[in-house]
């Protein structure tokens, strides 16, 4: 009786948190640097910086929550290996990387949260998606990173 009554706790839980993740509105952002992504609508554009180049994205969850868009370099494969390579040497705490002929992701844990980055080639251009959070945001990002990744791809 009381492993039915578990099961039955688990599978109520777990039909509510993705009724949770059923109900989030999302908007699609075309920017005018080349890319497009899908963020849940309580993510609003923010400040742009570094002559144009550097899209930030505000959100009203978590002021911790840090999530931008960086374009820069060319768009090839060359120059994205060794950007890759690059942000090998650069993040600490990589617990998850790929890398792929047009785009790469790399994500892990340090000091500062949990990071996830994924920088593609788009319209002859390398786009680079850098989100970092608090721990305690982590189920929030598990229900919402498949889709934001998914439609921030490469052209």
């Amino acid at each position: 009786m009381k492993y039915l009554s578990a099961f039955l706790i688990t599978s109520l839980l777990s039909c509510l948190s993705s009724q949770g993740t059923a109900q989030t509105v999302w908007k699609t952002f075309n920017h005018e640097n080349g890319f497009t992504i899908q963020l849940p609508n309580y993510f609003s554009k923010g400040l742009l910086v570094a002559a144009g180049t550097l899209q930030y994205f505000d959100n009203k969850i978590d002021d911790s929550i840090s999530l931008s868009v960086e374009s820069f370099g060319h768009g090839n494969s060359a120059e994205l290996q060794s950007t890759y390579e690059n942000d090998l040497t650069t993040y600490k705490g990589i617990s998850y990387k790929v890398i792929k002929p047009n785009w790469y992701v790399i994500s892990g844990q340090n000091e500062e949260g949990i990071f996830y980055n994924k920088s593609i080639i788009r319209n002859g251009v390398q786009h680079h998606l850098r989100i970092t959070y608090p721990v305690h945001e982590k189920a929030l990002f598990d229900a919402i990173l498949p889709r934001l990744s998914s439609s921030f791809g490469p052209g």
